[in-house]
């Protein structure tokens, strides 16, 4: 059997293992993924990127490809709620376009406050969209090697390195891998976990859902709404959610079977979309798909040398569009802690810090997305069986769902969900004693506080303040001191710490960053931040690149 030497074999091509693999690549490590696929999937599977996954993207240039795979720029993203959906339309709830968010209106930024926080909004994108533009990225990166067609065998831990095996499906033909490290990307049901007998803890599986990906000319002329990102179904026994795959003539229909008893095995496509519709409607059923809301988080996210990211660690309900979000926001931690590993200038406790800091993130979404299908099912299990009749009592029934349905709405306000997320009592950040800030899914309250994603701000020269991140460590100074910033310099030389110092002179940005002095991490958060350095820098360089001992 041949031999190959990878310094990271991440085993899952989906979106968080091309993440991980990317942002290596980006930052000059070979890495080899594995991947059982040949083609990206049909299905679209997750639907959303949140901003911060924007935002992480930016940084190689993908937005625009994105957009570009994304539903039309231009359309506003709208929630519709209806009985049925050419019946009557219940609520509406709005959020910008693409094309508004990258226009920098001051009043539009006014009326969506989540434009005041990030370059970004939502963006809606089915895997099997999304999936194209990163694995193009990935392909023309030269240290990054990509075995679509290779299915990932088996692994043993050695002192130094781990040992896998993986086999070409296509010929039979057997390779084994000498990695640095593995990286689990192989999804909820993968092995890896299994084989490290890795529990989960959560509520785990909640309820059946099936799910009929289809292909319409039909469907927008029929039901009269206009184009929607996501059209809710609230008529007892066509409960659901039709979501805008292209925006033109692919769709996917989610239908939630809220009685556990009810069979989900023999489902009739033709009756459920017609009914859900509330008219027959011309469409090519693409795929079927069944499924179940998860709430489900891996007790540990690494063994030695392997460590668990996305679907691997962390079970979601599709609810929020929080779940492939997260794993993204694991890919980007691990990367850069890998990397400073294989540099040798991470220190010996630094990838313990993965898990110390994304697992309570994947706990906290992993909750907000449950909770936020226990109110969609807790409104829809109250809906009465008449709500669409043409009589002053269905009227009423209406009228009483129509407000709890703009309660509920409130969930997809969730700007505070995708980027307010921090590293709490992390090992590699320096708390410095002050209030943390609210925590609220619905808003962001910016902030440097330590353990948080740095604040977006638009620079005079028109880039944001987040475009001055992503390789290196970076000390943000609104202060003018040559003294200190030579004792930084060479306090970061003496570890190793690969350093950047950008000096602001811009009252608004230096407002927003509430200190004079403030360390970013590779990936974005605060490290440190004071209005002077601290006495004992050499304390502060060891403890953010992981050398001190949690």
């Amino acid at each position: 059997m041949s031999a190959i030497r990878t310094p990271v074999l991440i085993v899952g091509g989906g979106p968080v293992g091309l993440t991980l693999g990317i942002d290596l690549a980006h930052r000059g490590q070979r890495a080899l993924i594995v991947e059982e696929r040949v083609d990206p999937p049909s299905h679209p599977k997750a639907t959303l990127l949140g901003a911060r996954s924007m935002e992480l993207f930016r940084r190689w240039n993908l937005d625009a490809p994105i957009f570009a795979a994304a539903v039309p720029n231009e359309q506003p993203y709208y929630i519709v709620f209806t009985t049925r959906l050419a019946d009557q339309e219940l609520h509406r709830f709005r959020s910008p376009s693409i094309d508004e968010c990258r226009s920098r209106d001051p009043a539009l930024a006014q009326r969506f406050r989540e434009l005041q926080w990030s370059p970004y909004s939502k963006t809606q994108i089915g895997q099997q969209a999304l999936e194209p533009v990163l694995r193009a990225h990935a392909a023309a990166l030269p240290s990054l090697e990509l075995r679509h067609g290779w299915r990932f065998e088996s692994f043993e831990q050695r002192d130094d390195h781990v040992r896998a095996q993986i086999v070409e499906l296509a010929t039979g033909r057997r390779v084994e891998v000498h990695a640095d490290y593995l990286v689990a990307c192989d999804g909820g049901s993968g092995e890896i976990r299994r084989t490290l007998g890795i529990r989960r803890n959560g509520r785990g599986r909640m309820r059946s859902n099936v799910s009929f990906f289809f292909r319409s000319r039909d469907f927008a002329a029929v039901h009269g709404r206009g184009l929607a990102n996501l059209y809710f179904v609230f008529t007892p026994g066509s409960f659901g959610v039709f979501t805008a795959i292209d925006g033109v003539e692919l769709w996917n229909y989610q239908c939630y079977f809220l009685d556990p008893k009810v069979s989900t095995v023999e489902v009739d496509p033709v009756d459920i979309l017609h009914r859900a519709v509330g008219k027959p409607f011309e469409f090519e059923l693409l795929q079927t798909m069944h499924w179940h809301h998860h709430q489900s988080v891996a007790c540990s996210w690494r063994s030695g040398r392997v460590l668990l990211a996305g679907d691997a660690a962390h079970l979601f309900a599709p609810t929020g569009g929080v779940g492939m979000n997260t794993g993204i926001g694991d890919a980007c931690d691990l990367a850069w802690k890998l990397d400073a590993v294989l540099r040798n200038w991470g220190g010996a406790h630094l990838l313990d810090s993965y898990e110390s800091e994304r697992k309570p993130v994947a706990i906290r979404n992993s909750l907000i997305s449950a909770m936020n299908s226990d109110k969609i099912d807790m409104v829809m299990a109250e809906t009465p069986p008449d709500i669409g009749a043409p009589t002053t009592a269905a009227a009423e029934s209406r009228s009483i769902l129509a407000r709890k349905i703009k309660w509920l709405a409130r969930q997809f306000n969730s700007a505070g969900t995708h980027l307010g997320y921090r590293y709490v009592d992390s090992p590699i950040v320096v708390p410095d004693a002050t209030p943390e800030p609210p925590d609220d899914p619905a808003q962001l309250t910016p902030s440097s506080w330590p353990g948080m994603r740095a604040p977006h701000a638009w620079l005079r020269d028109g880039r944001s303040t987040l475009d001055l991140f992503g390789t290196d460590f970076v000390m943000v100074r609104f202060a003018n001191d040559v003294h200190a910033e030579e004792r930084l310099r060479v306090a970061a030389d003496r570890q190793k710490l690969p350093l950047q110092i950008v000096g602001l002179d811009e009252p608004a940005i230096a407002s927003l960053y509430e200190k004079r002095w403030v360390l970013v991490r590779p990936d974005g958060h605060v490290a440190w931040r004071g209005d002077e350095l601290p006495a004992e820098l050499d304390a502060m360089v060891a403890r953010v690149r992981g050398a001190t001992p949690p």
